[in-house]
């Protein structure tokens, strides 16, 4: 049976799962984004920041896009995944980063042990390479008001009244109501964005762009029709995008087409819809 890279003519699958920088779709929502981001990391001195967006919308996508933009002689960057709330989970997870990876030998150290161990590390392995810190805690969502309490502090100044350090709080909508109920920690931060999904317009260029990163022969495979149905689906979240576009070049493969028309993207959007039935 023809793999469908070798039907479709690409070097790699246009479609999968997972963040890749390379991959990335600069539409009006995520170029918006990664300019205030860049702006923010740039400046120094906005302290904190909060990104977030629905399900799918790109989040860790843009922050990595970010990442691969700043120069590492003058920043050194943290992402920790807040899949739990516990406060010293977070704390010890960048305190671990900033040791390079290392663990601790001795007694895990509590909530406030953790955040002296911290501003220590910033003094010996931040400001003394004059280099700037960037923290991104993504899917921040899940962490609760006292753990966001803390974490503000590790902006605080250090020394000569400038904080070597620049937080990014990223997650779901929800985060934004956490932040709203806590104003010592709404009040610190310089900037928030809310990451939307793209627009119908944006649906077969982004297709487009997916194809040509892949090195596909032939980027327009969805005809008009169907981009329109793609973006009903989906609503332009580019989760959802993917998803159906791996199974639609591999039915496509299987069918010996070359292009994506309505009825082909009918049948697979209302066989995988079937499934939750």
């Amino acid at each position: 049976m023809i793999d469908y890279l070798d039907f479709w003519k690409l070097t790699r699958p246009p479609f999968d799962a997972g963040p890749d920088p390379t991959f990335f779709f600069e539409s009006l929502a995520h170029g918006e984004a990664l300019a205030r981001l860049m702006y923010f990391a740039a400046d120094r001195t906005m302290g904190m920041a909060a990104l977030t967006g629905e399900i799918g919308a790109g989040k860790t996508l843009t922050l990595q896009v970010l990442a691969s933009r700043l120069r590492p002689d003058l920043y050194r960057q943290i992402m920790v995944f807040t899949t739990t709330g516990s406060c010293d989970h977070v704390l010890a997870e960048i305190n671990r980063q900033l040791k390079g990876g290392e663990r601790s030998g001795h007694e895990p150290l509590d909530c406030a042990g953790l955040v002296l161990e911290f501003q220590r590390l910033v003094r010996e392995r931040i400001v003394a390479s004059g280099r700037h810190l960037l923290v991104v805690l993504d899917e921040s969502q899940f962490m609760d008001e006292s753990c966001l309490d803390t974490l503000k502090c590790l902006t605080n100044p250090i020394s000569a009244g400038v904080s070597p350090v620049s937080l990014i709080l990223a997650g779901q909508p929800e985060l934004k109501a956490r932040l709203r109920a806590l104003p010592q920690v709404y009040q610190r931060l310089g900037l928030i964005y809310h990451l939307g999904y793209l627009t119908r317009e944006e649906v077969a260029p982004y297709v487009r762009h997916r194809m040509a990163i892949a090195k596909a022969v032939r980027e327009e495979v969805f005809d008009e029709k169907a981009s329109n149905l793609l973006f009903e689906f989906s609503g332009g979240c580019p989760r959802q995008i993917n998803r159906i576009c791996k199974l639609a070049v591999d039915r496509a493969c299987l069918l010996q087409q070359t292009e994506i028309d309505v009825s082909m993207l009918r049948l697979i959007i209302d066989d995988f819809e079937k499934q939750f039935a």
